[in-house]
C-alpha cells in the first residue's frame, strides 16, 4: 500500500529557509574545500620557504662582492705604495724611472729592482746574489703565494707586495708569537715566476707566515 501524500510535506521540505539534510554530495564538497585550503596553505608555506634561501643567497652574493672589493683595493694600495717607494729610491740614488716607477739605466734600458740591467735585447739578466742583512737560519722556498710584511702582524699596513710560488728565499729569523703563529724573516733570493704585478723583487727582506714556506734546510 503506497504512502499517502501529505500536502504539508512540501512546505516543510522545500519552503525557504527549511532545514536541510547533510547527504553525501555535501559531505564530498566539504572534503574538497578542506583539502584547497590545505593546498594554499602549502603552496604559501613553500613560497614563503623559496624567499627565504633566495635572501640567504643574495646576503652572501653581496657580502662576497664587498669582500671582492676590499681585496682589490688592498692591492691597489699595495702597488701605489710600491711605486711611490720606488721613485723615491730612485730619486735619492739619482737613477731615472720610467713611467711605470721601474728603475732605468742611463740609455733607458730597464733594470730589475736588484739594479741588474736588463739587456736591450729583452732577454731578463740572471738575478745576482745579495749579501744577507742578518745571520742565515736556512733556506727555502715558497710553496703558497702570500703577502711579504714589514712586520708579523697581519694588517693592511704591514704588507709590502707579493711572494709567489717557486721563489728561493734565506730564512734570517724565526718567531713564534701568541697561539703558536710561527713567523720567518726572509730575503727574496731568486724569483724564477711572475705571478702578480705587486710581487717582490729579488733581495726585498719582509716577514711571512710560516704556512707559506717550506721547512727550512741549512
Amino acid at each position: 500500500m503506497s504512502p499517502k501524500a501529505d500536502p504539508r510535506d512540501w512546505d516543510r521540505l522545500f519552503r525557504p529557509g527549511a532545514p536541510r539534510r547533510s547527504g553525501p554530495l555535501r559531505v564530498l564538497a566539504n572534503i574538497i574545500m578542506i583539502c584547497v585550503a590545505l593546498g594554499i596553505l602549502s603552496g604559501a608555506a613553500l613560497v614563503a620557504w623559496g624567499y627565504r634561501e633566495r635572501a640567504i643567497e643574495s646576503a652572501a652574493r653581496n657580502e662576497s662582492i664587498v669582500e671582492t672589493s676590499n681585496a682589490i683595493e688592498i692591492a691597489s694600495r699595495t702597488a701605489r705604495s710600491l711605486t711611490a717607494t720606488a721613485a723615491r729610491v730612485a730619486s735619492a740614488s739619482g737613477t731615472p724611472t720610467s713611467a711605470s716607477g721601474t728603475p732605468t739605466s742611463a740609455s733607458g734600458t730597464p733594470t730589475p729592482a736588484s739594479g741588474t740591467p736588463t739587456p736591450a735585447s729583452g732577454t731578463p739578466a740572471k738575478n745576482t746574489p745579495t749579501a744577507l742583512p742578518g745571520p742565515l737560519v736556512g733556506r727555502s722556498s715558497v710553496t703558497n703565494g702570500g703577502n711579504l710584511r714589514s712586520e708579523p702582524v697581519v694588517s693592511a699596513a704591514t704588507v709590502i707586495g707579493q711572494v709567489c710560488v717557486s721563489d728561493k728565499v734565506n730564512v734570517l729569523e724565526k718567531r713564534t708569537l701568541a697561539r703558536g703563529a710561527l713567523w720567518y724573516r726572509i730575503q727574496i733570493t731568486d724569483a724564477p715566476i711572475a705571478c702578480t704585478p705587486q710581487r717582490v723583487a729579488v733581495g726585498s727582506v719582509g716577514w711571512v707566515s710560516a704556512t707559506l714556506l717550506t721547512n727550512p734546510t741549512p
